[in-house]
């Protein structure tokens, strides 16, 4: 009896083995090929969850890393959800000035150390100045301006800022309309949703699961496919945004009033914003992210002049073209081998022009 036992538990145990060894044979045979036949895959987890405030938010107090052909950076988050090496409490400290920077994967400064971000940046040169201040990062990868606008009025105000400065980039037209919050109603701006938070509870138990984040880090093999992954879910998201365009509308709508809505959404959104920080009596600054072109030496820019009046008082407005002008063509401004964000220098640049223009107008007196 014992000796027929033994004999199962060593059967189990071999095809156990035999499976293991299959499984990791199988792997590393993946992992090969798709570096000798796609390359080097960018490999940047996205820890975003849904946060206390019907949101999505950075989930807090994690550290990891992107990695990618251009750059290994290592990330932390702290206790709330920003883009930091230490935690901040709603009192603001006697005597210090705040600042904090909303926006996409761009404010949050992917592919870039904490040191490169322009948050940093701007904060080292503000302090260097004279001025005693905190610089709060609370970029958030996928964010539009949207989400920013009520991530601010539920939760950030509460860090009694000097200045908020929210960051656009080209994608939040499309972003606006995914989430669902907001549409026009005539010309008025109306809340029709409450929370946004992609795929709820499932959402969160991926992007916190140690094994897939751990995959998420290291596999080529797992990022190639999470990206066929994603590329079909932003097809659907495609879908989704035509139908609550069309919601919002009321009617069927061809491509160019899609776009033109997009950009009138986005503007009321900012008007909103606009409204916020005149109310709390602060200086709003917009800064505009341009897309690199076709072109490899020129820069596009997508935000809604025409739409937004940025010639007006307590509004600010710094486009990203016009400091990265002078040294596009002639440095690298974007990573061309990952998902083509800033790189070093152009965070540079943005830190100080955004000090040079808080400097200049003293908004931290």
């Amino acid at each position: 009896m014992r000796e027929r036992l033994g004999e199962r538990v060593r059967s189990t145990l071999q095809k156990l083995l035999l499976l293991t060894g299959s499984l990791l044979v199988s792997a590393f045979l993946m992992e090969a090929a798709v570096l000798v036949f796609v390359g080097e895959q960018p490999k940047v987890p996205r820890h975003v969850v849904g946060g206390l405030f019907g949101l999505r938010i950075n989930d807090s107090n994690v550290t990891y890393r992107h990695k990618t052909a251009d750059v290994t950076v290592s990330f932390h988050i702290n206790g709330q959800g920003m883009r930091a090496e230490r935690d901040y409490s709603y009192l603001k400290p006697p005597g210090v000035k705040r600042i904090v920077t909303l926006g996409d994967s761009f404010t949050m400064g992917h592919e870039v150390s904490f040191e490169d971000t322009f948050s940093r940046v701007l904060e080292d040169v503000l302090r260097k100045s004279g001025v005693s201040v905190e610089v709060l990062n609370t970029g958030v990868s996928g964010y539009g301006t949207a989400e920013e606008c009520l991530y601010l009025e539920r939760e950030l105000f509460k860090y009694s800022p000097d200045v908020v400065i929210v960051g656009f980039f080209g994608n939040d037209l499309v972003d606006n309309v995914r989430s669902n919050l907001f549409a026009l109603r005539g010309n008025e701006l109306a809340q029709i949703g409450r929370e946004y938070v992609p795929l709820g509870r499932f959402g969160d138990f991926l992007n916190r699961n140690l094994v897939l984040n751990f995959l998420s880090e290291r596999s080529n093999a797992f990022a190639f496919t999470k990206e066929r992954i994603t590329e079909l879910l932003k097809r659907r998201a495609i879908k989704d945004n035509v139908r609550n365009l069309n919601g919002a509308m009321g009617r069927d709508s061809d491509p160019d009033e899609q776009a033109s809505y997009q950009r009138k959404l986005t503007a009321a959104i900012f008007e909103r914003i606009y409204a916020d920080t005149r109310r709390a009596g602060i200086p709003l600054i917009i800064q505009s992210i341009p897309f690199l072109g076709e072109d490899p030496e020129s820069l596009v820019e997508v935000f809604p002049l025409g739409e937004f009046d940025v010639n007006r008082d307590g509004v600010y407005f710094v486009a990203g073209k016009d400091f990265l002008a002078p040294v596009l063509g002639k440095e690298t401004l974007y990573w061309q081998r990952s998902d083509g964000h800033w790189t070093p220098l152009s965070h540079d640049r943005s830190g100080k022009a955004l000090a040079g223009l808080i400097l200049q107008k003293n908004f931290l007196r």
